[in-house]
């Protein structure tokens, strides 16, 4: 498991050690599950919403319909389970929020509520170390067919805060950025990483030379310019 931070990354409150039990105990001050590394008071701030800037990562794995069969329901979600926390702990290591898990999909978004000017490169980080994760966890299932991972990232400004309630679980993001996130992973082959000509002027640098694509999305109006990273 990744090491979390000591204290909220948003208001600086500890949150392990000695100096987190009066908070603790006094104010109820946890770790926020969607990541840990901030405290569920500041979460608690986000309920109201507001349109902020931030890069949005779907990533879904390919196969593992097919081994359901195979494996049984039970062993199929000992395998994802261990897929969650391992992706879990790659994106809470660059201050994203897990927003949602969806059937064997996660989605996560980066810059709201910790901010970093570097959003977009830190999605794509987290992309290549789920796909490298990935590449160890067949390694060490040994299953009839590996499973992949394709992934889509976009990156714009949406709506973030709590949607039809006041419940801080229910803290998500609402947006073009985030249905054209979500198409692109729809697009991109088992171990390819799809990203939009605004991510990619953001890490162009890391990868100079990679194929772009002009692709149709479904309730995209206009064409959507991707560049895959490997």
């Amino acid at each position: 498991m990744a090491e979390l931070s000591p204290v909220c990354k948003v208001c600086g409150t500890p949150l392990s050690g000695i100096r987190a039990i009066p908070p603790r105990v006094l104010r109820g001050v946890r770790r926020y599950p969607k990541n840990p590394n901030m405290c569920n008071i500041c979460s608690l701030k986000q309920l109201k919403g507001e349109i902020a800037e931030i890069t949005v990562l779907f990533a879904d794995v390919r196969g593992f319909t097919e081994l359901t069969t195979d494996l049984g329901p039970m062993r199929t979600k000992e395998l994802l389970d261990e897929y969650f926390r391992t992706v879990s702990d790659i994106l809470f290591g660059q201050d994203a929020i897990v927003d949602h898990f969806i059937g064997d999909a996660v989605v996560a978004f980066f810059n709201q509520p910790i901010q970093h000017e570097d959003h977009p490169a830190r999605a794509v980080a987290s992309a290549r170390e789920i796909l490298h994760a990935v590449t160890h966890l067949n390694e060490r299932w040994k299953l009839p067919e590996p499973v992949g991972v394709g992934i889509g990232i976009n990156t714009g400004f949406a709506m973030v805060g709590t949607v039809g309630s006041s419940d801080p679980k229910d803290y998500t993001v609402i947006g073009d950025v985030v249905n054209i996130a979500a198409r692109l992973q729809g697009q991109a082959a088992a171990g390819e990483i799809l990203v939009t000509h605004d991510v990619y002027e953001k890490v162009t640098p890391a990868f100079p030379h990679a194929p772009q694509r002009i692709l149709e999305l479904k309730g995209v109006k206009k064409p959507v310019t991707a560049h895959s990273l490997h």
